[in-house]
């Protein structure tokens, strides 16, 4: 083994040799990617990962010829996600060797948008909930608070919404907005003007529903919650609007369903027309989201309404019947302190909504600012804000009960979703640990069936383009059939 510990020896590219029973390159990449180097199959360096009896271990090779070997770790089953585990720890063990030093790992070796499911499997296999944070830390380097953060949301979200319950959720999509925000990756469209256009659109929507109806009585499925998000569904014309609501209810609020959700998150586009609809058909969830409290941000980030505007459209809301009212904030936008984030989080405290959602910035390749450097804040600045979130949460009575995680996520950090007691979005937990079905309607939705396993999915994207979506849509609806087709009746 070297002695030089130090950076002299790393390289800015390596290439990659396996000797394992599975191809391991992007977990490989991505521990790499917290030294700062990138795979390259001309690489100055050389990154061997091979079994070694039942285990694995790594090897660095400098451009000149001096090897690092990293410990060996102990494979416990031969299963892929076991040697993906063991393949990470003996690659940030060797680059750690080589470099002289740790790597910085907000969430471990937890690399995936949905650290849940993990927790969920460990679980299911029968290791003990007081047992779990600490197996997490030993086996998978999460930091005690967030291993801690983790099994207190999947110890809830089993209370909440158990797997053995064959509920499941229905989402439609609509992928309009009335502008297009700086930072979002969403694959929205700005909403046509013209009332015929709308009602065109509907008109497909209407057919995919029905087409949903007919699965629902065909395998007698047991639905739990509407979503209908985007986009910005509220963006559509009054008359439009009114139409696509009351489509939902008559078709799809079913006698299981419990909660009705509209993500009506554009301020700019609310009006008290729209909000009499989502009462008279029995919407009894809302979101509406400001990001920021600060004008200056809305306005550097392309939104067209300001902090009034919110203030305005959530005390609409608070004085309807709509029960459950949540908000979203974003640490991290354009130009924005750690006080004007601390600010709008006490903004948001004081109105004490139902729901908080507390997003870290994460710009996706499709976003228009994505690759610039936008946020001034540092990652421990926007670690000590994502904690600044939680205590706001707690002072308002809401505990955390869903979380996510994004690719080029400002410090590798997560979005956090908290709800006071009674008001957790069973939509959110049903999507996001994907333990239940979902059935997506509209451009970008998804179906999702988990499988007897527990563990892997049945899936289906319907295509983001609206006239991909709106001219094969009979088709996509057989697809979308056949992930049932080997279900029990």
């Amino acid at each position: 083994m070297s002695s030089r510990n130090d950076d002299e020896m790393m390289s800015s590219d390596y290439k990659l040799v396996q000797k394992l029973p599975y191809d391991l390159t992007r977990p490989v990449a991505e521990m790499a990617a917290f030294f700062d180097i990138l795979p390259h199959s001309d690489g100055a360096a050389l990154l061997t990962v091979a079994a070694d009896a039942d285990s694995c271990v790594a090897v660095w090779q400098a451009a000149d010829g001096t090897r690092t070997v990293s410990r060996p770790f102990t494979v416990l089953q031969d299963v892929r996600g076991e040697w993906v585990r063991c393949t990470k720890l003996a690659v940030l063990d060797v680059l750690a060797r080589v470099s002289g030093r740790e790597a910085a790992l907000p969430w471990g070796i937890l690399t995936g948008v949905r650290p849940g499911k993990l927790a969920h499997k460990l679980l299911d296999g029968g290791l003990n909930g007081a047992a779990l944070p600490q197996y997490l830390q030993r086996h998978y380097l999460l930091p005690a608070k967030q291993a801690q953060l983790l099994t207190e949301i999947c110890l809830l979200q089993r209370r909440l919404l158990p797997a053995a319950e064959k509920q499941f959720g229905i989402y439609i999509g609509i992928p309009f907005c009335p502008t297009r925000c700086s930072y979002c990756s969403f694959p929205s469209g700005i909403v046509p003007r013209e009332e015929e256009l709308q009602q065109k659109f509907l008109n497909f929507i209407e057919q995919d529903i029905l087409a949903v109806v007919q699965l629902i009585s065909m395998y007698k499925l047991n639905a739990t919650a509407v979503y209908i998000g985007g986009g910005t569904p509220t963006s559509l014309s009054e008359t439009a609007f009114a139409r696509l609501i009351g489509l939902a209810a008559r078709h799809l609020l079913l006698p299981g369903v419990r909660e009705f959700t509209v993500e009506a998150g554009r301020p700019d586009c609310f009006s008290v027309e729209k909000l009499k609809v989502m009462e008279a058909y029995g919407v009894n969830r809302i979101s509406v989201n400001p990001q920021t409290l600060h004008d200056k941000t809305l306005q550097a980030i392309g939104r067209s309404h300001t902090v009034r505007d919110f203030y305005q459209a959530y005390e609409l809301v608070r004085h309807s019947s709509i029960k459950t009212v949540n908000t979203d904030l974003i640490i991290g936008l354009p130009g924005e302190t750690a006080a004007d984030v601390r600010a709008s989080l006490d903004g948001i405290r004081a109105l004490a909504p139902d729901n908080l959602t507390v997003h870290t910035l994460t710009l996706k390749k499709s976003a228009p600012l994505f690759g610039a450097q936008l946020s001034s804040l540092t990652a421990e600045e926007a670690e000590a804000l994502v904690a600044y979130g939680g205590e706001t949460a707690a002072a308002m009575g809401m505990l955390p009960y869903y979380l996510y995680r994004q690719h080029y996520m400002l410090g590798n950090l997560a979005n956090i979703g908290y709800a006071a007691s009674g008001s957790a979005s069973l939509y959110n937990i049903q999507m996001m640990e994907e333990r239940h079905t979902v059935l997506g309607i509209g451009p970008a939705s998804a179906t999702k069936v988990p499988q007897a396993d527990g563990h892997h999915l049945k899936k289906l994207n319907m295509p983001k383009d609206i006239g991909t979506y709106t001219g094969n849509l009979p088709q996509l609806a057989h697809k979308r059939s056949l992930l049932f087709a080997d279900e029990e009746e």
